[in-house]
């Protein structure tokens, strides 16, 4: 028999591990809640519409390496590579949009594609939310030594003598290197300049080598070496101004094309929906890493020029920039891309 003393202590002592137990299972709850408030709480995944090695996986690579410390967490690389990048792209349009599945690639995707694929699973401007702008990539067009110009003018004064004779190679039907060249004719007044359309940049690039093709419209990093080894002769990028990697190149501008001026800007997309403080997390975390000198290095020595201080509003600009321009364009010149 326990006397009233011990019965009042030994039924307060279960009821206090049951008040504690509650406690604790009211915090188990709590401290999920308090870990989602904060973002990033795990790792991050950048999806990659190519096949790893290549210059957009590689410069995808360099920036995940650069954000992790930066968040605090890591940034994965995962490469969906196929249909003009539409695969990785729709991945990130039907991802929860909570910021940790995001889009890295050329705006060129994101700008270019609706007009060669119309049925595509997603709406780039309803579909995503812009977050930053990494590089820029420059365009360049270059000619088969045998080509006798020295500049653009004089390339165009040469196919517009030889009507019918000479056509430039592009990565792609519908691509940004395709559209470029096609600018170009458009900017000139009309040129009678055939297109052939590759599967990618090597075989454009090895085409315009072999002198099947006298003129190569692509990325200066697939061309530029092979100007430095007297192979190919590069005429112009179609940046604003020159860059430092590749000083002795002219631009569009310099070489007698007046506006022509057409980059591939790598961006970083977010599903729509996702929230404006994650996008501002995210956005402050690029523009810390590429203001890294050593990182600008790194993307230098990929021919990609950083683009500096960005912002969601100005990545979003950007884009609508690049839709209106190559719209129009299309409009203007009666293509078919299809």
């Amino acid at each position: 028999m326990f006397n009233r003393v011990e019965l009042r202590s030994r039924l307060r002592f279960p009821l206090t591990l049951a008040a504690l137990a509650a406690a604790g299972t009211i915090m188990a709850f709590a401290a999920p809640a308090q870990a989602q408030d904060k973002y990033p709480s795990r790792a991050i995944r950048l999806v990659v519409g190519f096949a790893p090695g290549g210059p957009t996986d590689v410069q995808a690579r360099l920036l995940a390496i650069k954000l992790g410390p930066i968040l605090g967490q890591s940034v994965i690389v995962d490469n969906k590579p196929g249909a003009s990048t539409t695969i990785a792209m729709s991945e990130v349009a039907r991802a929860q949009a909570d910021g940790y599945t995001l889009y890295f690639g050329g705006s060129g995707a994101y700008a270019t594609t609706p007009l060669t694929m119309p049925s595509l699973p997603y709406d780039s401007v309803k579909s995503f939310k812009p977050v930053a702008m990494v590089g820029e990539e420059q365009i360049a067009f270059a000619v088969n030594p045998a080509v006798p110009a020295q500049n653009m003018s004089e390339l165009a004064s040469l196919i517009r003598a030889t009507p019918g004779k000479y056509a430039y190679g592009s990565s792609g039907q519908g691509n940004i290197t395709h559209l470029t060249g096609e600018l170009f004719k458009h900017r000139v007044g009309g040129l009678d300049l055939m297109h052939s359309a590759y599967k990618g940049a090597a075989p454009a690039v090895n085409d315009a080598l072999a002198g099947h093709v006298g003129i190569v419209v692509g990325g200066l990093s697939s061309v530029y070496p092979l100007h430095q080894q007297k192979k190919l002769r590069v005429l112009a990028i179609t940046s604003a101004k020159r860059v430092p990697y590749a000083p002795d190149i002219p631009t569009m501008g310099e070489s007698g094309v007046k506006d022509l001026v057409a980059t591939s800007t790598l961006v970083m997309l977010a599903p729509a929906g996702t929230p404006d403080s994650v996008v501002t997390a995210l956005s402050s975390a690029v523009n810390q890493a590429t203001s890294q000198a050593a990182y600008q290095q790194e993307m230098r020595n990929g021919y990609v020029e950083p683009v500096g201080t960005s912002t969601p509003s100005r990545t979003s600009e950007l884009l609508a920039h690049e839709t209106e321009l190559w719209s129009s364009l299309v409009k203007a010149a009666k293509l078919k891309l299809d």
